[in-house]
């Protein structure tokens, strides 16, 4: 038969009573502070959900206006959302249908500051490849062509797909070779053809090299 080297159950169990005996007030007021932290737990996440939720909401509000031909209405109401419920994943993708509200009717500044502000507010990084993708397209708009040419840049290195990467080297290229900044258009296309050898950019960017490195007119 085995024999028991420690202490019976309820031996344990009277231990156990007997510390708390000796040690009522710790054991109570680590009792409370469980309690609270539980509670404050919960409600963190309560909060979170019902803000979650609100955000959604007011999202989908704002694509129906946006889609019924209300372009103000729906700008209005974006911009409330990415004020009040920034950090949620609605007033993320809200941001940047914002933006392209802002492109569509011809609100450039408005969109490079918004898009700015969002882009360095930590989003994931689908929603900051976007953001920086849009904010060279306003940039773009603005006539800011080498701004836009870096800003195309930051959304090729945010972007979490090789195929996307490259269009926006290629952008970058683009708007650099406008700038008149031919070595930064070069290093985008070069990178274009080290780093994505398989990208359907790759004809283009090979084409433009070419006509940077052995003349060319500027793509229109």
């Amino acid at each position: 038969m085995a024999t028991h080297t420690g202490p019976a159950e309820g031996d344990v169990v009277l231990q156990v009573i007997e510390w708390f005996k000796r040690h009522r007030r710790l054991a109570i007021t680590i009792a409370a502070a469980l309690a609270v932290i539980g509670g404050g737990i919960w409600f963190t996440i309560a909060a979170r959900r019902r803000k979650a939720n609100f955000a959604a909401r007011a999202l989908q509000e704002a694509q129906s206006a946006a889609a019924a031909g209300n372009a103000a209405l729906a700008m209005s109401d974006l911009s409330r959302l990415t004020t009040t419920y920034g950090g949620t994943p609605a007033a993320d993708e809200g941001a940047i249908l914002l933006g392209q509200l802002r492109l569509g009717t011809g609100q450039a500044d408005s969109a490079i500051r918004e898009l700015q502000r969002f882009t360095q507010s930590n989003p994931p990084a689908r929603y900051e490849a976007a953001g920086y993708h849009l904010l060279g397209v306003a940039l773009e708009q603005a006539g800011r062509m080498a701004d836009a040419g870096k800003a195309y840049e930051q959304a090729a290195d945010a972007w979490p797909y090789e195929y996307l990467q490259a269009e926006a080297l290629l952008d970058a290229g683009r708007t650099y070779r406008v700038a008149g900044d031919s070595a930064s258009a070069v290093a985008a296309y070069e990178r274009i053809l080290h780093d994505f050898p398989k990208s359907p950019s790759v004809t283009e960017a090979r084409v433009r090299l070419g006509e940077l490195l052995h003349g060319g007119p500027p793509p229109s």
